[in-house]
């Protein structure tokens, strides 16, 4: 849009999307990454197609104005002058300020991300966002709860249309003033782009062997005390997790070509600030928000893939007829309904896709969609205070699961199970599920995935799924430490 068609939102609108769009059919979401990173600065790539009627996209964030952490209970922001700031406070009215200070229209032809937070709000900060008892859980990687990046230029590109779009945030009362040296340095960052054809080599990249942090005799032991939980009715479902651990030297943004090549998903990321960085290849939406409609995503029930078509199918079949599987899809459906219905308009909350078969690179899943229309009075951060952690990460009841989870597990998830992605100046968000990934605080590499322990669940077997869960993400840093940061091109993706 022009500048005349701009400022007719200068009056109702805090802040403007100037934007240019031009054609680059090879382009290569790491190869730009690469080309723009500073290695001391935050970083953030998100690419894949959500949604089956969006168009897929990738959103690379440049040059955050202020960063944002959160731990036990203490705000930690840095603006771009280097100016640091440590308060103890409620984080929820922080950002909320900080969206509604940079409120920007929804434009026709913009990209679903177009400005705004980015960055993970991890599984431990559902304590700030209920008023239940969670027990104290040990911290020896002292992992943020909340890490974010106010992205104000976003590099995003529409796989489909072969598309690029450049944006630029700016003051709505700066619009006339900044739009021409705007659009300047947007071009400037077009011709930078346009000259970008492929990887550069990769950085880096050694591990030690993992550890799963349980052992099976351990896991077994834990499994009972789940299950009498379960008999005395606290919960009828929970999802322990067994961390992997291992220590590594150099950049996980090494793996991300062979992660993103050899595990297609609805989202892959990579996202570093600090000490911390993590990749992954989620299959599961937390939250979506698109105007007013809400949309989250129940996964349940997992089965490997199978060696060829005959096993895969059968692996298939079993998955889609288990009553254990499919007792717990339902539950999990239902808890997702639950979530929803307390952000949303009565009697607006649907399921408008049932239990399909979704394959995935190592397992396949049960997968399903629940549709609601957002209360008006409802802000971005309630819509995550609501949905965080989802009800495949923690079990039904959520609360009870996570008391539970905490006193057998006794240490930080961090991002895993929490969720990753964007929340809009124009109101929309789009966040996943922080699974299928790894995530390093300084050398300490963690792996970690879960299994869903129901009254007849067999221990062995839930053991093994930890391995099917993590298989892809373990793989793509085992076959990256093997190659020694080698750069592998993604080119033709």
């Amino acid at each position: 849009m022009n500048l005349d068609q701009l400022k007719q939102y200068t009056k109702d609108f805090s802040a403007i999307p100037i934007s240019i769009n031009f054609a680059m059919p090879d382009f290569d979401p790491i190869a730009v990454t690469q080309r723009f990173d500073q290695p001391d600065a935050p970083c953030f790539l998100l690419t894949g197609k959500p949604k089956q009627q969006e168009d897929g996209y990738s959103f690379i964030g440049l040059n955050p104005t202020l960063t944002i952490t959160y731990r036990n209970g203490v705000l930690t922001r840095s603006d771009e002058q280097g100016n640091v700031s440590h308060e103890t406070t409620d984080l929820k009215p922080v950002l909320e300020r900080i969206l509604a200070d940079n409120r920007m229209p929804k434009l026709k032809h913009m990209p679903p991300f177009s400005g705004g937070l980015v960055g993970y709000f991890s599984y431990d900060y559902a304590r700030y966002a209920t008023t239940a008892d969670l027990p104290a859980v040990s911290d020896p990687m002292k992992l943020n709860d909340v890490d974010l990046l106010l992205i104000n230029r976003v590099i995003a590109y529409n796989h489909t249309t072969k598309m690029v779009t450049l944006i630029q945030v700016i003051p709505a009362d700066q619009l006339t003033t900044q739009y021409e040296s705007v659009m300047s340095s947007l071009t400037d960052l077009k011709d930078e782009i346009m000259q970008v054809h492929k990887q550069q080599p990769l950085p880096p990249f050694t591990m030690t062997p993992f550890k799963l942090q349980f052992s099976l005799c351990e896991f077994e032991e834990k499994v009972a005390e789940a299950k009498h939980h379960i008999v005395d009715g606290d919960i009828f479902q929970v999802q322990l997790s067994n961390p992997q651990h291992s220590k590594m030297t150099g950049s996980l943004f090494a793996a991300t070509p062979t992660l993103f090549k050899e595990s297609p998903s609805p989202y892959q990321f990579y996202f570093r600030h600090n000490d911390f960085e993590t990749i992954g290849a989620s299959p599961e939406t937390m939250i979506t928000k698109r105007d007013n409609t809400l949309f989250t995503y129940p996964l349940a029930g997992t089965r490997r893939r199978g060696k060829n078509q005959l096993e895969d199918d059968a692996f298939a079949d079993e998955l889609q007829h288990n009553p254990k599987e499919l007792s717990e899809h339902n539950m999990l459906i239902d808890l997702g309904r639950n979530d929803l219905g307390s952000i949303s308009q009565f009697g607006s909350v649907k399921v408008t896709a049932y239990r399909n078969l979704l394959k995935f690179s190592n397992v396949m899943h049960m997968g399903s969609v629940v549709e609601s229309k957002v209360d008006p009075d409802v802000s971005s951060i309630d819509i995550i205070h609501s949905l965080l952690p989802a009800g495949t990460l923690s079990g039904a009841p959520k609360i009870s699961a996570m008391q539970i989870i905490g006193e057998l597990e006794n240490n930080k998830h961090g991002l895993y199970g929490g969720c990753l992605g964007y929340l809009g100046f124009d109101g929309d968000l789009d966040m996943c599920i922080g699974i299928r990934l790894a995530y390093r605080k300084g050398d300490d590499l963690v792996v970690r995935s879960a299994a869903g322990i129901v009254a007849d669940s067999i221990p062995k077997h839930e053991y093994q799924e930890f391995n099917n869960k993590a298989r892809a993400i373990v793989t793509a840093l085992q076959e990256t430490a093997a190659k020694g940061g080698v750069c592998d091109a993604l080119s033709n993706r």
